[in-house]
């Protein structure tokens, strides 16, 4: 039996990156794969000082200052709504702990990594062969863009899926040794930027242009590959040209912070965003030491919303849009501090271990948390505590 739930559990570990990018299917997989890790947990009974170690706490310690935020929560349904989306910080760096204590020797990271990549391709040419199939019967053009294209998923969270296959891709592309080998990486590449493009995802393609340039540099100045690099530097120019000069959803932000000073009750998403942004600010002001609690964050938000007569804002019910603030406010100065550690720590890691894809990796989700509130929704809370924890899994095994 031992045997058994140790295989089990291996291989669900193995298999877990394809389901991530996956919605639904994620979080059900989670459960079973823990429900495997406990198993196997109760049969070896043995810790180790390493789980102590601040790389695999930090996520827990952020989920247990959200818990003890409830201690003054009114709203204690919707706080502990908001703790049940979050339990992915306390269960994902325990299954790669035990992953790394036991299995390392044994995780196929780079087999890995293409298993998540053809994972995301599926899932792109499935919402492609959907938009033509739409297209033909509907002949809306809309059908190729935006939330029409993306079908079940937020756009942004599907952009970011995206850009971390890119980074991926990336990776690889600089590890051949010639233009030629790694010509196939270079289409892939172009594939996700193409299909990217008609996403439309505004931070999506800011945050895809600026990975790809800061990948580059970091080849160039690090690494010293230049010709590939500058290939690279050249497809990013081109998709920042066309990404931000042929996008509709860019023409208007000039526009969006004007009407964002005249029309409070605005639902464009530029404007409505420039709106919660400020009164976020406000509040914060009032609450910036223990924050108003992760049950009440929303009721606050949208007093606070009534009181400036934000209808587009009351409408949607929106959130922050920006994780720094909706955690600064939710659980106040200490929840800010332990998400910037969160950011910095890996950041600091990745830069020593000369780890290009967790490097980047961090620099997307530092980005994307500025017009995102992604720790709101499983959909962003899985798939970062993920590849957070997968890339520090990757770093222990650097070492052996």
């Amino acid at each position: 039996m031992k045997h058994i739930i140790y295989k089990i559990f291996f291989i669900f570990a193995l298999a877990s990156i394809i389901h991530i990018p996956i919605l639904n299917i994620a979080r059900i997989y989670l459960v079973i794969w823990f429900v495997a890790g406990l198993l196997f947990f109760l049969y070896h009974r043995k810790v180790t000082y390493e789980l102590f170690h601040l790389k695999w706490l930090i996520f827990p310690l952020f989920l247990l200052v959200h818990i003890v935020s409830l201690l003054y929560t009114q709203n204690l349904s919707k706080g502990l709504f908001d703790i049940e989306v979050k339990l992915s910080f306390l269960v994902l760096p325990f299954l790669f702990y035990l992953l790394s204590m036991y299995f390392s020797q044994f995780v196929w990271v780079a087999k890995m990594k293409r298993l998540y990549l053809i994972s995301t391709s599926l899932i792109v040419l499935f919402l492609t062969f959907r938009a033509i199939y739409r297209y033909v019967n509907t002949k809306q053009i809309a059908c190729f863009f935006y939330n029409e294209l993306s079908a079940m998923y937020h756009p942004s969270y599907l952009a970011m899926y995206i850009t971390l296959s890119v980074i991926f891709l990336l990776e690889m592309w600089f590890s051949k040794k010639s233009i030629q080998q790694g010509f196939w990486f270079i289409l892939w590449i172009a594939f996700f930027l193409v299909f990217q493009y008609f996403l439309s995802s505004k931070a999506g393609i800011l945050v895809t242009s600026i990975v790809l340039f800061l990948g580059s540099w970091y080849a160039i100045l690090i690494r010293k590959i230049i010709h590939k690099s500058l290939i690279i530097i050249l497809v990013s120019v081109i998709f920042v040209y066309l990404g931000i000069h042929d996008n509709y959803r860019f023409h208007s932000v000039s526009q969006s912070i004007q009407s964002a000073e005249q029309n409070v009750q605005t639902t464009e998403s530029n404007a409505v965003r420039i709106l919660v942004w400020k009164a976020g600010v406000d509040l914060i002001a009032q609450h910036w030491l223990t924050g108003v609690g992760c049950g009440d964050i929303k009721d606050v938000l949208i007093n606070e919303y009534a009181k400036r007569n934000m209808q587009g804002a009351i409408e949607r019910k929106l959130n922050l849009h920006n994780q720094y603030l909706e955690t600064w406010l939710s659980t106040g100065i200490v929840g800010l501090i332990l998400l910037l550690t969160l950011l910095l720590y890996p950041l600091y890691k990745a830069w020593q271990s000369r780890n290009l894809s967790w490097l980047l990796f961090i620099v997307a989700v530092s980005l994307n948390f500025l017009t995102e509130s992604m720790f709101n929704t499983q959909a962003g809370v899985i798939f970062i505590t993920y590849f957070y924890t997968f890339f520090i899994f990757v770093s222990k095994m650097d070492k052996k």
